[in-house]
């Protein structure tokens, strides 16, 4: 097949933007023919150039801004050289320039719902690809058709560890993402902060707009002795191997591919019950607490410090769910299927 996927954000590379790569990566290697239209610059551009194969368009976003009404017009050209069996917008911006692009090419258009979208962003969706149970929900309570749906859960192309390596203690506790409210990041410093053991280690990796202000907490906490904010990390799997112990504190977790790359790695998860994390995790894998209370997410990081047997099962378990169902290999044959299916019926409604 001919597949374009169209990634318009120029923030820091998050877990929609990982998912994007991957996902175009995975399509490449399969055999297909695919097309990556991204903006000049983003920190997407430096992750697409390097997959072989891998047509790719940099788009100019002049000084109007991320919405602006011209991206769709640039759009058309590098779509009607290409000429896709299939389009993937992501996040709203994508979504909403493609559709706008493809009002007068007969080529059908998916979008991933990464979130609870907002379906103006979403103009001309010939198919909706969820990633939760919660949003397809969502989806088909704000109307939308369910054979204009389909549930395909996130994924990460992590390769699963053979094994999960014995920890008979926690030394170090290892967490990251965004460094935004909605992570939670706070509640893992407050939290941190009441476990009275002052040879366990936290380090967090990433960045964002809280950073300074999470630094203030492990200055007002005294943390400054078990506490690395050790900025953006590149090569996350390194990272995550040195913890012990992987917390996710979201406040709001729409899915938690950073939980899958845990799971990947064997690494016993504390998680909160976010609308993601709990369609993947259960307390058979993972001990899961209240989302917004440093008091919750206190109690279950304490419980497992003091259950090794509990963390080599959970962590085992956790294991064995993300190969069964989260690796990329999974994930890549149902966007084939759901590619097929909308480019045959497109072409029957053409003919």
């Amino acid at each position: 097949m001919r597949i374009c996927h169209i990634v318009l954000t120029r923030r820091a590379f998050g877990g929609a933007e990982r998912y994007a790569v991957d996902l175009t990566r995975g399509l490449v290697e399969r055999g297909h023919e695919v097309l990556a239209i991204y903006s000049r610059g983003s920190a997407c551009e430096a992750r697409f150039a390097p997959i072989p194969n891998l047509h790719q368009y940099a788009l100019s976003v002049s000084l109007l801004g991320k919405w602006d009404p011209t991206i769709s017009g640039q759009l058309r050209r590098p779509l009607t050289d290409f000429q896709p069996d299939v389009v993937q917008g992501h996040l709203a911006r994508g979504a909403s320039m493609a559709g706008r692009a493809m009002r007068e090419l007969a080529i059908p258009l998916v979008a991933h719902t990464h979130t609870f979208i907002k379906l103006k962003y979403y103009p001309h969706v010939d198919l909706f690809i969820p990633a939760t149970q919660a949003q397809y929900d969502y989806l088909r309570a704000c109307h939308i058709p369910a054979a204009k749906i389909c549930l395909i859960p996130n994924f990460s192309a992590f390769q699963a560890i053979a094994q999960v390596r014995r920890r008979q203690r926690v030394r170090i506790i290892v967490s990251h993402g965004r460094l935004v409210h909605k992570k939670g990041f706070d509640l893992l410093l407050a939290a941190f902060s009441r476990i009275n053991d002052h040879d366990l280690q936290l380090y967090l990796a990433g960045d964002g707009s809280e950073r300074e202000r999470l630094g203030r907490l492990v200055r007002r906490y005294q943390l400054q002795e078990r506490v690395r904010l050790i900025g953006w990390q590149e090569n996350i799997r390194d990272f995550l191997m040195q913890g012990d112990l992987f917390v996710l504190p979201s406040r709001d977790e729409p899915f938690g591919i950073a939980l899958l790359e845990a799971m990947a790695c064997g690494i016993p998860v504390v998680a909160t019950d976010c609308h993601g994390p709990v369609e993947i995790v259960d307390e058979s894998c993972a001990w899961l607490c209240a989302a917004g209370s440093a008091d919750a997410l206190t109690e279950a990081i304490a419980e497992a410090l003091a259950d090794p047997a509990g963390r080599q099962l959970r962590a085992e378990n956790a294991l064995q769910r993300y190969k069964a169902h989260y690796t990329l290999d999974k994930a890549v044959p149902q966007f084939e299927a759901a590619y097929q299916r909308l480019a045959a019926s497109a072409i029957a409604d053409a003919s």
